[in-house]
């Protein structure tokens, strides 16, 4: 085979492994469209948010929308590339965990209570 051969198959080769690559890495988090809440079934600072969230009358007025990450993979994936995004180190990621929709994150029950509660609605 002559020198031409091999080149042409040395870029195909690249070009189908770089394929695979791209397609295989992935996708990123869905674009946010209101809050979203990450928490952990059992989690006992998530049942003081919960608790926080049904009596408070604010609760119908905005988009929640909340995951539960200790039993669901792809939510827990959605999680991590949410607090990636705000500069959480994996070491200190954990639950309860709120996404404003502006993008910022929130950690903890009681600086979620807070937020919710400084909302002017």
């Amino acid at each position: 085979m002559n020198k031409l051969g091999i080149i042409f198959i040395a870029v195909i080769v690249l070009l189908l492994g770089g394929g695979a690559y791209l397609f295989s890495r992935p996708t990123g988090a869905p674009p946010l469209s209101g809050y979203e809440y990450y928490w952990g079934d059992g989690c006992p600072h998530c049942k003081i948010v919960q608790e926080f969230f049904d009596g408070w009358s604010g609760k119908d007025k905005i988009k929640i929308t909340k995951y539960e990450v200790w039993n669901n993979t792809k939510n827990a994936a959605q999680m991590n590339i949410r607090a990636k995004a705000c500069n959480i180190q994996r070491a200190e990621m954990g639950v309860p965990l709120l996404v404003t929709p502006e993008g910022k994150c929130l950690a903890g029950d009681q600086p979620i209570i807070d937020h919710f509660k400084n909302l002017n609605l």
